[in-house]
């Protein structure tokens, strides 16, 4: 569209492929004229009468007709006109400046890789290469400095690609960067990784090389919230550069972290990494389903398959699940057990759908396999966030060195679903023989939320008491609002129920591991951080994707996503959204919200973050960024990306980015 009728100009653009349709109106009365479309050879091909304003006026170009073999162009008389080209990205008003600004997007990631050096060090920085389709094959890289800065060397491997360590397809640039001894601290040193295809002069993408001479902040305490800005995230503000995988953390009884590949797309996530012998070590399990399963074609992240939970029995066993994709085949849900941390595998097969297991939120306690929640869709629902699905749990035992899931146990046929992409939350807490079981159902629309139900399993007698209504998560119907539980040192059940932009509300058993003496009131845990004209001075609590852990000293802890306006600095008189955590101390009240992370742009961001609790009470909450912004977003063509890790080994009182040493402090 362009809306300026005292102006002439000719706009060029690359001609789609094939047959397509133009449509061209003159906007306001000085648009209105005779608009030549003209081809790479000159010719005018049509010319559109806009003597009409706001007439549409459409001229459909033939497979065969026009030459293509560069940019064609509008020869516009006065420039008030809207002209609409199917799949018209990049243009520009002079013919010498044009080039195909979306066929390098995002061929290197990150856009630029930061390490902070001492004098005489040296490391190698990864980047991430997504070849465009048609250039598979032809791209030269090359190391091109800014300004030469002397204190830099760096090089690149022959051939100067190898296998991407994770995913199966992709591939990695490492190069390779020195500071000289001589070099001054403080000094940072440029240069530029640079890709070119042989065939496409167009096609040319680079990415920064950054080194600062000095120590990196990492180690130290982080001045909360971080405040992204655009293209500036952990890594371009701290030197964040971890060596272990930056997805969500779990602790096995040694309080050994286990952690699962989570790549940046969505369709792969089949190792553990775990720190072993002073080291972290990568076990696959991709071939393992590859055997167990004809046509497998890989593991899909999507929904409510986004958790990569590891779990445990009291011999160190580790349980995670899967949605496993297969070609010719329908999906299945697949448990895997290592009791071997990764050198042996045994999978056994469950009803697709959604899945849980529970994960150690601070003093669930069970030598047994952990529970199994399979979610099975039963029919769809007219709200865009609800299905009708049954609820059924499994209760794996150890037979012979191998498990028997054992009959599902059904425990509602009108559960909604689990939201497990963000924050993840328990829906069980096992202790002294009693499994505490939590969901949402549908209900009638006229209802105030979800309802949240509570259910206790008895493993001496093997029966399923009834459900325990805890209280409504707004709005109804609505599966980000599923509740979460987790149990204190003294075995009280502490349930928050969720939200989706709305208050989530707390409760706590007034008996011991005993979901059916009674519970506290509702309390609202936030009520203040977004501020409107319908809100007092401190505002309304709007949260969404409930994490809950309990701590040491049995203060609960929860992270979610943040709707924040007019209550700080940042993005004044816009609603961002922002990762926050809250803290319970035990017998006190919810404290205020900690903004954690401060996104890049307003509006919509989600942070698939998990919070997770080791065996010392130890917090650890893990990340990455995704924006609907689609100006900013388009420049990461991953779907996570970003991914870090926080820790804080004292009780959220300071956090800052989780280093491998913070692992080795948990184990001594």
């Amino acid at each position: 569209m362009l809306n300026d009728g005292a102006i002439s100009g000719r706009l060029y653009f690359a001609p789609p492929a094939g047959e397509f349709t133009i449509t061209a109106q003159a906007l306001h009365d000085p648009g209105r004229q005779q608009m030549p479309l003209v081809d790479a050879a000159g010719r005018v091909l049509h010319t559109f009468d806009l003597s009409n304003t706001g007439d549409d006026q459409q001229f459909t170009v033939a497979a065969d007709v026009g030459n293509r073999d560069g940019v064609w162009h509008f020869d516009i008389a006065r420039c008030d006109v809207r002209i609409t080209v199917p799949g018209l990205k990049t243009w520009t008003m002079e013919e010498g400046a044009y080039f195909d600004a979306t066929i390098s997007r995002g061929v290197l990631m990150p856009h630029t890789g930061v390490r902070y050096l001492q004098p005489g060090a040296s490391t190698v920085i990864d980047f991430e290469l997504i070849r465009p389709r048609g250039h598979e094959d032809d791209l030269v890289f090359s190391i091109e400095p800014q300004t030469p800065p002397a204190s830099l060397a760096y090089s690149l491997p022959t051939p100067p690609t190898v296998p991407h360590p994770i995913t199966p397809w992709g591939e990695i640039v490492p190069v390779t960067v020195a500071v000289d001894a001589a070099a001054t601290p403080g000094a940072i040193l440029d240069a530029y990784l640079v890709a070119r295809s042989q065939t496409n002069p167009a096609l040319i993408a680079s990415a920064g090389i950054q080194v600062r001479v000095g120590q990196s902040p990492v180690s130290q305490t982080l001045d909360l919230p971080i405040v992204l800005k655009p293209y500036q995230h952990e890594n371009y503000q701290f030197g964040y550069a971890p060596d272990y995988i930056a997805n969500e953390v779990y602790f096995d009884p040694d309080n050994r972290p286990f952690i699962r590949d989570r790549t940046a797309n969505k369709y792969y996530s089949g190792a553990l990494t775990l720190f072993e012998d002073g080291e972290w070590v990568r076990r696959s399990f991709w071939s393992a389903l590859g055997e167990f399963y004809p046509n497998f074609r890989g593991v899909y992240m999507g929904a409510g398959s986004m958790a990569a939970k590891w779990a445990f029995d009291g011999d160190g066993g580790a349980y995670t699940i899967v949605r496993v994709t297969r070609t010719d085949n329908p999906p299945v849900v697949a448990l895997i057990y290592t009791p071997d941390g990764g050198r042996s595998w045994q999978l056994y097969t469950m009803e697709d759908g959604g899945f849980d297991i529970e994960q150690f939120t601070g003093h669930n306690a069970t030598d047994a396999p952990p529970a199994v929640l399979n979610y099975v869709f039963l029919k769809e629902h007219p709200a865009t966030f609800c299905s009708y699905q049954r609820l059924q749990m499994l209760l794996p035992k150890k037979v012979d060195g191998r498990l028997e899931l054992g009959e599902p146990i059904v425990i509602s046929e009108e559960c909604l679903g689990s939201c497990q992409h963000s924050g993840a939350p328990a829906s069980t807490a096992t202790r002294d023989g009693k499994t505490h079981i939590v969901w949402g159902e549908v209900a009638p629309d006229d209802t105030p939320g979800v309802p949240s139900y509570i259910a206790t399993y008895d493993h001496a007698t093997g029966t399923l008491g009834e459900k325990v209504l805890l209280g409504y998560g707004a709005p109804v119907n609505d599966v980000h609002n599923v509740p979460a539980v987790c149990l204190d040192s003294e075995g009280y059940i502490h349930v928050v129920t969720g939200a989706h932009g709305d208050n989530f509300r707390y409760r706590r058993s007034l008996k011991p591991n005993d979901a059916y003496g009674g519970f506290t009131d509702i309390v609202n845990t936030l009520d203040a951080g977004y501020i409107d004209d319908k809100t007092d001075a401190d505002g309304t609590g709007r949260q969404t994707y409930i994490s809950l852990v309990c701590d040491d000293e049995d203060s609960l802890h929860i992270a979610f996503r943040q709707w924040r306006r007019n209550v700080d600095e940042h993005w004044p008189n816009q609603i961002y959204a922002a990762l926050s955590t809250q803290k319970k101390p035990k017998d006190g009240p919810w404290g205020p919200a900690q903004p954690m992370l401060i996104p890049p742009v307003p509006g919509y961001s989600i942070y698939y973050h998990k919070l997770t609790v080791d065996r010392r009470g130890n917090l650890y909450l893990a990340y990455s960024y995704w924006t609907d912004t689609k100006s900013y977003q388009d420049d990461y063509p991953q779907y996570y990306h970003n991914a870090a890790v926080m820790v804080s080994r004292d009780h959220a009182s300071t956090w800052k980015l989780a280093e491998t040493s913070d692992f080795v402090k948990g184990l001594k």
